[in-house]
């Protein structure tokens, strides 16, 4: 009898959970960061309601033969990756299938296609992107933090230092980046939506660039806290504002995602 081609992505999508939430803990956080803090653990809200969200779309294909053979037998090969204990080599196979799949006329089929993309760029390809453009993000972010901060006082900019008017001097590094925090933020507004539907509509662009500007806007918020002085740093940095940051953050985002949904506007073509 042969085997249905849901099984055999409920099979490929076991592998992926298994990558994500195992080889990280063994061998250590890949990202390094989740809502613009130090990670605290190796597994996140968005990484978890994007796999829920692709194996909920998996079971809508029920028994349905959306796959050729030469994509079961692609799906086969790469999944050998999954032997191995890496969460790159994981990516590869995950990014493989991507490919393959997200220009499927079916939705089904497209949208698996679009949440392991959306994982690998989160896991992998956002964090090789932003070790490219890190200075020139870094410096816009300094800039930035700079800038909001002169409203309240006469903070000063020196090269990628932020300067208090006390003397205090913060950098930013790689970790308290708003980039880490965006790709968090695109990976939750993805899996929401295909939890929900598989179409796209045109109010769901606009809440993808209200979470961003959220994001950015939050984190720059935080920075700007830390650059007041040490205490402000401890607290913010290291301390309960983490958790402050994180539940603030994530709220916004969910809230903004539900309010997108309050009045949806026609499916895109």
């Amino acid at each position: 009898m042969e085997v249905p081609d849901r099984y055999v992505m409920v099979a490929f999508a076991g592998c992926i959970a298994f990558a994500t939430i195992w080889q990280p803990i063994a061998f250590g956080p890949t990202n390094g960061v989740a809502f613009g803090q130090p990670f605290s653990v190796p597994f996140g809200a968005a990484e978890a309601l994007a796999l829920v969200a692709l194996f909920l779309v998996i079971n809508r294909m029920k028994d349905d033969a959306l796959l050729s053979r030469v994509d079961l037998l692609t799906i086969g090969a790469v999944g050998v990756a999954f032997a191995l204990p890496s969460l790159e080599a994981a990516s590869i196979a995950m990014a493989t299938v991507g490919v393959m799949l997200l220009a499927r006329g079916d939705p089904r089929v497209a949208s698996i296609g679009q949440i392991l993309l959306a994982l690998v760029s989160y896991q992998v390809l956002g964090r090789l992107i932003f070790d490219l453009s890190a200075p020139f993000v870094l410096r816009l972010e300094t800039f930035a933090v700079t800038a909001l901060l002169s409203l309240f006082g006469d903070f000063s900019r020196s090269g990628a230092d932020i300067i208090a008017p006390n003397g205090f001097t913060i950098f930013i590094e790689p970790p308290c980046s708003a980039f880490h925090n965006i790709t968090v933020a695109t990976l939750l507004w993805l899996a929401l939506i295909k939890i929900e539907r598989l179409e796209f509509l045109r109010s769901d662009w606009w809440a993808l660039a209200a979470m961003i500007a959220a994001t950015v806007i939050l984190n720059t918020i935080r920075i700007a806290l830390m650059a007041q002085s040490e205490p402000m740093l401890r607290y913010w940095h290291d301390g309960q504002g983490v958790a402050i940051v994180s539940i603030v953050m994530l709220t916004a985002l969910l809230g903004i995602s539900f309010l997108s949904r309050v009045r949806p506007v026609a499916v895109l073509a």
